[in-house]
């Protein structure tokens, strides 16, 4: 791992993630970008801060409200990166204008970080039907892993972590990932697999297929098989039961009609987990 990007609106839930991101980058020796984008409603652009707002957004009252804005994040970013914790950590600052999701993104290209650190307060009811959050467009097309949570956490809280998996051979991917950051604490690995009503097999059935599938990608965890209604609901609710600090959990990252079709688990348990989530992408 080289570099952490984590994106901030100076929120507590932001803060937590900064944290949190700045522990794995002095435990890893990793590079940290902190980001932040001003929100423009219907503008796309992305620029640094320096003197092409203005001529971005004219000499009238929206370019002079703009530069300020601007200059608020930049004096925001300054005092955030002397922030104590992060003291000791290699530090980098970004500041965008425009659309979040879009800036992020652009970030994401530019930088190719190997993991995306980013709080979030999720979504629910018409809110996530409409335009979901920030986190959940973040973990839908990221191609790094991206670990997003709602309240602030220390990696020597996280002791126990749920891996849920369809046990298909697309999860190698996510384990060699899931590993490499599993480095950084002494958690233990819960490999869960979901039986739901229209994909039912016995336990005993489920775990021969859960030793094998360890057996085959290396990886060393206790089995657990839980039965639900549906697969967010069994993550949510053994992760509720078995005191669970973290989810790990891979992502097709489907768009357009496929998304609006089929939806995402991961991005369902993104909005509605209190625990910190752990997504990673899952190439077709």
């Amino acid at each position: 791992m080289k570099r952490i990007l984590v994106p901030t609106d100076f929120s507590e839930q932001a803060a937590s993630a900064l944290q949190l991101a700045a522990e794995i980058a002095k435990k890893g020796k990793v590079e940290l970008v902190l980001l932040h984008v001003v929100e423009i409603p219907g503008q796309q652009p992305s620029f640094n801060v320096t003197g092409e707002a203005s001529s971005a957004y004219g000499d009238g009252m929206e370019g002079v409200f703009v530069m300020k804005m601007l200059e608020r994040g930049k004096e925001k970013l300054r005092e955030t990166a002397n922030s104590a914790f992060l003291e000791g950590v290699s530090l980098r600052t970004e500041l965008k204008a425009g659309n979040a999701y879009y800036n992020i993104s652009t970030i994401v290209n530019e930088l190719e970080p190997d993991l995306i650190v980013m709080g979030t307060s999720g979504s629910s009811g018409m809110e996530e039907i409409l335009i979901g959050s920030n986190a959940e467009k973040v973990v839908r097309n990221a191609s790094c892993p991206v670990l997003t949570l709602k309240e602030k956490i220390s990696l020597s809280d996280i002791n126990n972590v749920l891996f849920a998996s369809s046990l298909k051979n697309d999860d190698m991917g996510i384990i060699a990932s899931l590993k490499k950051i599993l480095e950084l604490s002494d958690a233990k690995i819960h490999l869960l697999k979901v039986n739901t009503p229209n994909n039912f097999e016995s336990t005993s059935s489920m775990h021969k297929k859960m030793d094998e599938y360890m057996r085959k990608n290396g990886l060393e965890a206790q089995r657990h098989v839980y039965n639900a209604s549906n697969e967010e609901e069994g993550i949510l609710e053994f992760t509720k039961e078995n005191n669970i600090d973290l989810i790990a959990m891979g992502t097709h990252g489907r768009k357009g009609l496929m998304h609006l079709l089929s939806g995402s688990i991961a991005e369902d348990v993104v909005n509605h987990s209190k625990r910190p989530v752990l997504t990673f992408k899952i190439e077709d």
